[in-house]
């Protein structure tokens, strides 16, 4: 038996003593009664270590009395692992780099008797962080070196490196300050939509971008920017990032995108009162999401977290196209100087879409309709048409109280001149109290009589609210316009990270597809139990819940043979096993980044 515990002592005694880790034992006076060897050839290269009158050492190795005391303190005081980093001059002159962690000892009865602790020459990372320090350093004095704005960004906009001159440009004095930060934070909503449509061209294409950007900087200097894209690729050939230039445009009008782009910030008479009204719709949006900001970080049922992470999330994107719309509207120009036609098609989609959050938190379903003979293009003052649609779209949806809604445009007494026009919102799914004239708001009506037409409410194919102008339309034009009659298909987003959940929901929506987006597992299962939907796109790592025990859950649940197809994404190989994918009854699997061809692809196959 003795045997055998001296051979036990002698076993772990050559593992300490063969560790690159100097490991030691301590009083609580911090006095060294034990070290293994790595240990004592350390401390035998630092000349002025503390030591006792016998000439023990003592320990926290720290290069100065008061860090030592404050290191023994918070060691002795929380009862917790201490850690820290201590620069002493060795023997030979050089800096030596020393991390240390200790721990109390305690005995059965839960009383400290000792200190153990650790102690690792961490001197070749300290050499290499100096050494990255400097190259950030080099790359910073070459970036500034630049009058033009240079930037690096990662493949959903987010600011990894800027120089001085772009810091200009986003109004901040210190680049610093942009790092981390996403093309949103600087340019409205249509700027960045077309900042992440060419970025998301460069990483699928691998081809230089030069396009002109136009906007406003932070000394409001309107400003067309020459803005260039290029391609970055990891040691793997894979996209990793956008390197990317901005100047002022020497030539802006050979240049220029396209007159629509153009009119985002290159607009001139901006009255008073739009500015105050859109600062008095701006400002308390900001303080609905802050508050709810708050709400999250306390502690809530997990049911409420998951409310309040909708709400959140549909407050910033109604506030994102509520922006949009404002600066579009704020910004037209005068009737007088006003296009004779205008596609009241796109107006019409655009003002749905600022709606959807609304929609969704009151789990019901919209579709645009046209007919295929409705006029692209209508004459008439684009400003007055935009007002009277928002507010048909906003009565529409508080007063009809059904889960199906169709809104559109249809046309009566079409002839080569004129045409009237119908622009409504109708509900198809419900058969309780008829809407009537008297529920809708005094503003829609007044907006609509100032621009000529006729508010209606009937009960023919669902109940409808609308209104009807008769104008001209263009007629060279007419009959090339898209349908977007018939069904839509409906697509459960889940997708954590915001910036990839803006981009692929953009994607699909430009596809013709309606889409609902979650960010955890818990919140899929939630959108799954409030609507059916038609197809799953499903991300891996999420919070809360992961993508496979959502998946999992959502199996167990689904009666029947008739399954929702689920395609996975996930940007990690590992995330691919084939056998826990046939098991969970996954349908397909996809590496991100998506590329638009093979998402469209993918989505094809299982929708259409």
């Amino acid at each position: 038996m003795e045997r055998h515990v001296s051979e036990n002592r002698e076993f772990y005694s050559a593992i300490i003593n063969n560790s690159d880790v100097g490991l030691y034992r301590a009083d609580l006076s911090g006095k060294c009664i034990y070290a293994n060897d790595y240990f004592k050839n350390l401390v035998k290269t630092l000349p002025n270590l503390y030591k006792n009158d016998d000439q023990s050492i003592i320990v926290p190795l720290c290069e100065d009395s008061l860090k030592r005391k404050v290191f023994l303190k918070s060691l002795l005081g929380g009862g917790k692992i201490q850690e820290s980093e201590s620069c002493f001059s060795a023997n030979d002159g050089k800096n030596l780099y020393l991390a240390e962690t200790a721990k109390l000892v305690c005995d059965s009865g839960g009383k400290a008797v000792g200190i153990v602790g650790a102690v690792k020459n961490i001197s070749d990372v300290k050499t290499i962080e100096k050494e990255l320090a400097l190259e950030k350093n080099y790359l910073t004095a070459v970036m500034d070196l630049f009058s033009e704005g240079v930037f690096i960004e990662d493949l959903e906009g987010t600011f990894l490196k800027v120089n001085r001159s772009f810091a200009d440009y986003a109004g901040v004095n210190n680049p610093e300050l942009c790092v981390g930060s996403n093309v949103h934070n600087y340019f409205t909503h249509r700027i960045s939509s077309v900042i992440l449509d060419n970025i998301s061209t460069v990483a699928q294409t691998g081809e230089d971008s030069h396009f002109v950007l136009p906007m406003e900087d932070s000394h409001g200097r309107k400003l067309d920017l020459s803005v260039k894209h290029s391609l970055f690729r990891n040691h793997k050939g894979e996209p990793a990032a956008i390197i990317g230039s901005a100047r002022e445009s020497a030539d802006a009008e050979a240049n220029r995108i396209d007159d629509t782009r153009r009119s985002v910030n290159n607009s001139c008479d901006v009255s008073y009162s739009l500015n105050n009204l859109c600062h008095e719709l701006r400002t308390p949006f900001v303080g609905i999401i802050g508050s709810i900001k708050a709400l999250a970080k306390e502690e809530l049922p997990e049911r409420a977290k998951s409310y309040a992470a909708k709400a959140l999330k549909s407050a910033e994107r109604f506030k994102d196209a509520l922006n949009y719309f404002l600066h579009d509207f704020s910004h037209e120009e005068s009737s007088d100087k006003e296009l004779p036609f205008f596609n009241s098609n796109i107006v019409f989609s655009k003002i749905l879409d600022m709606y959807i959050p609304a929609v969704e938190l009151e789990n019901k379903k919209i579709e645009f309709f046209t007919e295929n003979k409705i006029p692209k293009n209508i004459s008439g003052n684009r400003r007055e048409f935009l007002q009277a649609i928002f507010c048909l779209v906003g009565n529409g949806i508080s007063v009809l109280q059904g889960t199906k809604l169709v809104a559109g445009i249809e046309v009566q007494n079409l002839t080569e001149n004129d045409a009237e026009f119908h622009f409504f919102i109708r509900d198809i799914s419900y058969e309780g109290i008829k809407p009537h004239s008297s529920q809708l708001s005094d503003v829609f009506i007044e907006t609509v009589r100032k621009l000529g037409g006729e508010i209606y409410c009937n009960s023919e194919d669902g109940f409808t609210i609308g209104f009807k102008v008769i104008t001209g339309f263009s007629s060279e034009k007419a009959g090339s316009v898209d349908s977007f009659s018939g069904v839509k298909k409906y697509v459960l987003l889940a997708e954590d990270d915001i910036s990839s959940q803006f981009m692929m929901r953009k994607k699909l929506e430009k596809s013709g597809y309606a889409v609902r987006t979650a960010t955890t597992g818990l919140e899929v299962l939630s959108c799954l139990k409030d609507s059916s939907y038609d197809l799953v796109l499903m991300d891996v790592q999420m919070p809360e819940m992961n993508g496979f025990e959502a998946i999992k859950t959502i199996r167990a649940e689904e009666k029947g043979d008739v399954k929702i197809p689920i395609v996975v994404m996930s940007a990690y190989d590992a995330d691919i096993d084939t056998k826990q994918m046939s098991l969970l009854g996954i349908n397909e699997f996809v590496s991100k980044p998506i590329r638009t061809e093979i998402l469209e692809k993918i989505i094809s196959k299982y929708l259409n």
